[in-house]
């Protein structure tokens, strides 16, 4: 079964149109990678990564749903009416005739709230390593490796959703410096982790005792220590 590591299409360079379509959990392509979309079944595994402050992060997973020839959808009401992908707004003469899109299954999918930073070290633990050219900056390395699609294994797969639950979890505050750039992506919801990782930060003594306690009238604590 195959999976991949796929860069986003960016809007600037793609007429305006960015692809994936996170919030329908679609995405199109066409010619090579547009056969490899067809080749793909039910329960396979899509990751999209992205360069977010000159880093590369995971950003979202699509469970594999169902995958078809656009040609054989641009006249089907129903999904037009309800998907906006630009791969299904084109003109039937317009289309690659190996131009392919991708449904991810909308409860198995998922748009990562904390996206997973691509390291050197996880591209070391993947089946097929990434060559990184030491001339390059980190970044231009690891987006110049990945500039193609990269093939995932079963065990690389489950190396990744592992590395996404946990940094899901930790959010994205941690004990080391974090640039301007990293600062302004932080939430509530990431000091909320944090010091519950962390009470002592608070000063002596402290410990935690609840979590997004919810009381009787539905109101709700984020944190009691």
């Amino acid at each position: 079964m195959p999976n991949y590591l796929i860069g986003y299409v960016e809007a600037e360079k793609n007429n305006g149109h960015e692809d994936p379509l996170l919030n329908e959990f679609t995405y199109g392509d066409l010619k090579t990678n547009g056969e490899k979309l067809l080749c793909l079944k039910k329960g396979d595994l899509l990751f999209f990564h992205k360069t977010i402050y000159d880093k590369r992060y995971i950003t979202a997973y699509y469970w594999v749903e169902e995958v078809h020839l656009v040609n054989n959808l641009i006249n089907d009401p129903f999904i037009l009416e309800k998907f906006n992908n630009h791969h299904l707004k084109k003109q039937i003469n317009q289309l690659d005739t190996s131009e392919a899109i991708v449904f991810g299954n909308p409860i198995r999918s998922r748009v990562l709230e904390n996206p997973l930073e691509i390291t050197p070290n996880i591209l070391k633990q993947l089946s097929r390593k990434a060559n990184l050219n030491p001339n390059q900056t980190p970044l231009a390395a690891i987006t110049s490796a990945l500039r193609t699609w990269k093939e995932l294994d079963d065990k690389d797969v489950t190396l990744l959703l592992d590395l996404i639950n946990e940094n899901e979890k930790s959010g994205r505050l941690s004990n080391t410096t974090l640039s301007t750039e990293e600062v302004f992506q932080i939430l509530e919801r990431d000091i909320e982790k944090f010091i519950a990782k962390n009470p002592e930060i608070l000063g002596h003594g402290y410990i935690l005792e609840k979590q997004q306690h919810v009381f009787s009238d539905d109101s709700r604590l984020d944190l009691l220590l």
